[in-house]
């Protein structure tokens, strides 16, 4: 499994360092997959797959509820 989490002095993804497997995700779901993968990232999660497919799931569900 490749590991995508920068060794920077903030160690957190960014849209730029995040590996979105969709390339046409609207920029918004892409800053809130980003944030919340950041916090399940210090929740424990493990850094992998698993975790990216449900931060960007959770940010589309966020994106969906915002547009009403």
């Amino acid at each position: 499994m490749k590991i995508y989490r920068y060794d920077d002095d903030h160690g957190k993804w960014t849209v730029n360092n995040f590996p979105f497997n969709e390339s046409n995700l609207n920029p918004n779901v892409q800053e809130k997959a980003v944030e919340i993968a950041n916090k399940l990232y210090e929740e424990g999660e493990p850094e992998g797959d698993l975790l990216y497919d449900k931060a960007v799931a959770k940010a589309k569900e966020w994106f969906l509820e915002m547009e009403g």
